[in-house]
């Protein structure tokens, strides 16, 4: 069996996972329209790119509540098929008939892999959908994307955003002694076994640059124009340079999208990264069970592997390499971190 035959399978058989559950949730909506510098990202990349899409037909890939295809529409696009596998879609019909968009914008409710395009349309000249998972690749909703890619989108079509960077820093987290030791007596209970599967999880947090420790390093990309449709999986050597002396206990993982754009305008970027403004993707944190007492101008060094895990592939396995020689302490480890979608 192909990948892309497993991939609608997997996805038929976990409609119904805690994933699109979320998704049904107005609550998880409203979290992602109220990120500013989310959907100030999207604005500029679509509407301010008339260019692009004017007269186009696009692909909107899980629209949630449509806002990605009024959007469009608004860019001047002539038809705009929008995609919803959840119970959002039907509200998504209802905000598109309130904003009288109903004669551009089609919503279908279904799964990409599974629906056919409405009104005869073989081909979309453009994609769009907001693809990105914690770091990066969590929820695997790339291949969603890239599925869409493969079955509509015309030669010489655009998908945007187009480009994702992942990117690892050093940080210390004041905090986490609390946190583990929080386990060892609560309310009078001892719960202590509960510490080292905690420790095993990746967490989304918010990080401070005061609590940042080393530049940054590129660790993985994938161009949607490009990429095989198949489970992202690599590992990535790295080297993280200490900007400052300290403690790092943890590792933090960020990412970045680029957009594409038209002959008259200029790029667009949307970053998570601690030093942007907040957004609702926050950063991913790896955290250490040694602490490195490092020097300005010390060396960290290690590997990076991310595996899809989960029966529907939408969840993460992190292994962690590290290798760090310093004055006051010498550390090579290996961890294994695992989320759920």
């Amino acid at each position: 069996m192909s990948w892309n035959a497993k991939q609608k399978l997997t996805i038929l058989e976990g409609k119904d996972s805690d994933y699109f559950q979320s998704y049904s949730r107005l609550e998880t909506h409203m979290n992602m329209l109220r990120d500013s510098v989310r959907m100030e990202a999207f604005r500029d990349a679509i509407v301010q790119n008339r260019g692009l899409f004017q007269d186009k037909i696009v692909l909107d890939v899980g629209c949630g509540t449509g806002i990605l295809s009024l959007f469009a529409a608004e860019a001047g696009a002539s038809k705009v098929i929008a995609v919803e596998c959840t119970d959002i879609a039907d509200l998504a019909e209802e905000i598109i008939r309130d904003n009288q968009k109903e004669d551009v914008v089609k919503v279908v409710k279904g799964l990409v892999e599974q629906v056919e395009l409405p009104d005869g349309i073989e081909k979309v000249d453009i994609i769009v959908s907001e693809w990105m998972g914690n770091a990066l690749y969590m929820e695997a909703m790339i291949n969603s994307v890239m599925f869409a890619r493969d079955k509509w989108l015309t030669r010489g079509g655009r998908i945007l955003p187009s480009t994702g960077n992942l990117w690892l820093m050093g940080a210390y987290d004041p905090h986490r002694r609390t946190n583990l030791n929080f386990w060892c007596n609560v309310e009078g209970i001892d719960m202590g076994c509960v510490k080292k599967p905690f420790s095993k999880e990746p967490l989304v947090e918010c990080v401070p640059i005061q609590q940042l420790l080393t530049d940054e390093c590129f660790i993985h990309s994938t161009n949607l124009a490009v990429a095989r449709n198949q489970p992202v999986q690599f590992q990535s050597n790295f080297q993280l340079k200490v900007m400052r002396s300290g403690i790092i206990n943890m590792l933090v993982l960020y990412f970045d999208v680029l957009f594409p754009s038209g002959k008259s305008n200029k790029s667009v970027t949307l970053s998570t990264s601690p030093h942007s403004p907040w957004t609702h993707w926050e950063q991913t944190v790896l955290h250490l069970d040694e602490p490195l007492y490092v020097r300005i101008r010390d060396r960290v060094r290690g590997e990076l592997a991310m595996t899809p895990t989960g029966q529907d592939g939408r969840g993460m396995n992190f292994d962690l390499h590290l290798s760090f020689r310093g004055e006051r302490t010498r550390v090579e480890s290996f961890k294994s971190f695992c989320s759920s979608s």
